[in-house]
């Protein structure tokens, strides 16, 4: 594939590694056990294709079948390891499982129902990542970063985002940011916590609340305070932060 290629997965209830380094191709390892005790029944076939083309590599695990029964234990470990050129972007669809990325500098987007994300080190500039029941945990970011969560847990250290947009239903938005001149951040909670720390410049910042306690740590200055509207600013800065919240609670510290 090429350098800076995409890579199209699509698996499920899989444990995924996958690593950018210097190599110029990919390297792909993949290892299915599955493990029975007592009696099976049904005949589900399993492959995985994985295809170059254009530059771009796809994988994508095939089912065939009906639906495997058991009557004792059933144990499955199911592991996909990606080797990648740094450059590389990735395009993730995926069911069930754990998401392990470290060192991808292309763009990220992730399409996933109940699964864990882990990012480390992805100095891309655009991440896109939609979840269900699961949790995102970024040790750092920056660009454009786009998060749709039902029961899900957002926490982001040491970015630098120029625009985020966060929509989470039952779940926490935790973020550690910069905010560069005129960035944009909305953010959509229903139920939970939004904490957004400053750690450098600052801006204006108009949280539309029902049932929801907001708190300031820092140099914030008070600018409305009502039963539904809060605003505040933090000076050295011009960025416009947008918060949304039904019953959640809102800490804002610089």
């Amino acid at each position: 594939m090429n350098a800076t290629g995409t890579i199209h997965l699509d698996a499920s209830d899989a444990k995924v590694f996958i690593t950018g380094s210097n190599r110029k191709t990919a390297h792909v390892k993949i290892d299915r056990d599955v493990t029975t005790k007592g009696i099976s029944f049904g005949d589900r076939e399993f492959s995985v294709d994985v295809t170059e083309q254009n530059g771009n590599l796809s994988i994508r695990e095939q089912s065939h079948g009906s639906t495997v029964g058991v009557i004792g234990s059933y144990h499955e470990q199911y592991t996909i390891k990606l080797e990648i050129p740094q450059g590389t972007s990735l395009n993730i669809d995926g069911d069930d499982g754990d998401y392990f990325i470290k060192a991808v500098n292309g763009s990220i987007e992730l399409d996933l129902d109940d699964a864990d994300v882990e990012l480390t080190g992805c100095l891309g500039n655009s991440f896109k990542i939609k979840l269900d029941d699961g949790d995102l945990r970024m040790d750092t970011g920056r660009g454009v970063l786009d998060v749709d969560g039902d029961d899900a847990d957002v926490n982001i250290k040491n970015s630098n985002f120029e625009k985020v947009t966060a929509r989470l239903d039952d779940g926490d938005f935790i973020i550690e940011t910069s905010q560069a001149d005129m960035s944009n951040y909305y953010i959509e909670v229903q139920d939970g916590l939004v904490a957004f720390k400053v750690l450098d410049g600052g801006g204006h910042f108009d949280i539309r609340h029902d049932d929801a306690r907001v708190t300031t740590e820092g140099n914030f200055e008070i600018v409305e305070r009502s039963e539904d509207r809060t605003q505040v600013t933090l000076s050295n800065g011009n960025a416009k932060v947008s918060i949304r919240a039904d019953d959640a609670r809102i800490w804002l510290t610089r």
